[in-house]
């Protein structure tokens, strides 16, 4: 699939603000799933942009508006080309090699433990989240390739939490969540993501987007979250359990971390009298086939 998406996000401030210093994750990824066509960032004010990659592989933009302003626009375009259409399209590992493979890839890429045992707020232990549920966590067949295992996770999730727009806010405490038996697309990928890691299965958040024409008819076109596990044979395996999918060529992963606060795709601070508005974002998502 091939996508041109437009991303403004509009910042109001009542009184002026300064010294606002910003690192926006916008930039979609560039792997083997997908292809990044072209891409370009706009700042008003302007100001110079850097960039990097940081720890996770995700493209960084960096900018520093000095000058007193009250408001401020960030606004993407790209182009991409999405690769993976079919996410069963693996040969797995037997079982009986799963927990040697698993081993060989961290033993290769320490940097994955970062994937297995980080726990936060947003991805606490298991054992604090089973406290707070009325029904049994799925359990992981070991004797059984780990995708069958995932997949009964991915349909458990919205037995848990229902899905309320607005609910919660983005870097919300999973266990609040819980309590309350719902949440939005960053509560249900925390929620995955911290079941999978105490199966010992690297998990991780993906920030992204996906094609408007999987969204209900009632869900707005955002950004979407997701998670990734590393899946013996297929690599990171996406799941997003608020549609039931596995993640195919019609999801557009932009950044991923340990959980959402490494994927945001715009941070900031400044200096003012006010936090000013809540952000005004304006999303276009064109499948260009």
């Amino acid at each position: 699939m091939r996508y041109l998406i437009e991303h403004e996000t509009i910042l109001d401030y009542p009184t002026p603000v300064r010294e606002h210093h910003l690192e926006l994750r916008l930039t979609p990824r560039q792997d083997a799933g997908q292809r990044l066509i072209s891409h370009r960032i706009e700042l008003e004010p302007a100001a110079e942009r850097h960039s990097y990659q940081d720890y996770f592989g995700n493209g960084v933009d960096y900018f520093c508006v000095t000058a007193p302003h009250t408001c401020l626009i960030t606004r993407l375009t790209a182009e991409v080309e999405t690769l993976r259409e079919n996410p069963f399209d693996f040969e797995p590992v037997p079982a009986h090699q799963q927990k040697e493979w698993y081993a060989r890839e961290l033993r290769q890429t320490p940097a994955l433990y970062d994937y297995l045992l980080h726990r936060s707020s947003l991805t606490p232990a298991v054992m604090k989240l089973a406290a707070e549920l009325d029904c049994a966590l799925p359990r992981y067949e070991a004797e059984q390739v780990p995708l069958n295992s995932l997949l009964e996770l991915m349909a458990w999730i919205p037995k848990v939490l229902a899905y309320e727009s607005g609910s919660t806010a983005v870097h919300n405490d999973l266990l609040d969540a819980v309590r309350h038996r719902a949440g939005v697309c960053q509560d249900f990928a925390h929620l995955f993501i911290s079941v999978a890691r105490s199966w010992q299965l690297p998990g991780r958040y993906v920030m992204g987007y996906m094609d408007p024409g999987i969204c209900a008819e009632d869900e707005t076109i955002a950004t979407h979250a997701w998670a990734e596990v590393l899946v013996p044979g297929g690599g990171w395996i996406g799941f997003d359990p608020v549609h039931n999918l596995l993640a195919n060529d019609r999801y557009i992963p932009v950044a991923v971390g340990r959980d959402s606060y490494n994927a945001a795709p715009q941070r900031g601070s400044f200096k003012g009298e006010s936090s000013g508005t809540l952000p005004q974002v304006n999303l276009t998502i064109i499948n260009q086939q």
